[in-house]
């Protein structure tokens, strides 16, 4: 059974970055992920490796635009 697809773009909106939408959705190990890069994106920001971490973050939510409803129905 599905989850609400409503709900999860919401999550995806607000919590994104973080990657509670994808744990919302039962894709747990690729929120956690999303969850690391931000969070050493956000520790490591001063040097280059933070930008590239949090760029990558930003790139997957936005492809998540695309990705949370099929992710929420299955």
């Amino acid at each position: 059974m599905g989850k609400s697809v409503a709900l999860a773009y919401v999550l995806w909106f607000f919590l994104g970055y973080l990657g509670i939408h994808r744990m919302y959705c039962g894709k747990v190990p690729s929120g956690v992920a999303m969850l690391a890069c931000t969070v050493i994106g956000g520790l490591t920001f001063p040097i280059v490796i933070g930008h590239l971490l949090l760029f990558i973050v930003g790139v997957w939510w936005l492809v998540d635009l695309f990705l949370t409803a099929g992710m929420a129905m299955h």
